[in-house]
């Protein structure tokens, strides 16, 4: 009897590995205090996204035309991602405000990254008037990855 309880407990190990691996690759659930449990990723990643937006600013200051190097996308997605580490809301007219793009390339570049599943809109408690922005948890996980990859 104790060996076909250890067995199973070694079953049941085995399979809680398993879907623990599962819900990391999935990124299904990229908000929780279980993703974010390890500090040194978030901090990491933040520190890499803080390093390359202001790469970004510091190019545009030493070119007039900023327009030329835009990457409407990965400026909102990094923007929002540093907000999102820091647990900073986003709102929409915020996110249209930047030196880079228009208002309207900016609109235009929010429906795309909803469409592709990387960000969604809420509505904001305090204020029935504006939008949030949030990275899905496929998007926060996309860039975490990412990020980590090219940190140091």
């Amino acid at each position: 009897m104790e060996m076909d309880v250890r067995r199973l407990a070694e079953k049941i190990e085995a399979a809680q590995a398993i879907l623990e691996e599962i819900r990391k690759e999935s990124g299904c659930d990229a908000f929780s205090e279980r993703a974010v449990a390890s500090l040194a990723r978030q901090e990491t990643a933040l520190q890499t996204a803080e390093r390359a937006q202001g790469e970004r600013r510091k190019r545009a200051e030493h070119f007039r035309n900023q327009q030329m190097f835009g990457e409407p996308a990965w400026d909102i997605l990094l923007d929002l991602y540093i907000h999102q580490v820091r647990n900073e809301q986003t709102t929409v007219k915020r996110a249209t405000v930047g030196p880079v793009a228009t208002a309207g390339t900016t609109l235009r570049w929010l429906q795309v990254l909803d469409a592709e599943g990387l960000i969604f809109f809420e509505a904001d408690p305090t204020d029935e008037e504006r939008r949030l922005l949030r990275l899905t948890p496929e998007g926060y996980e996309s860039i975490t990855r990412y990020l980590e990859a090219i940190g140091i």
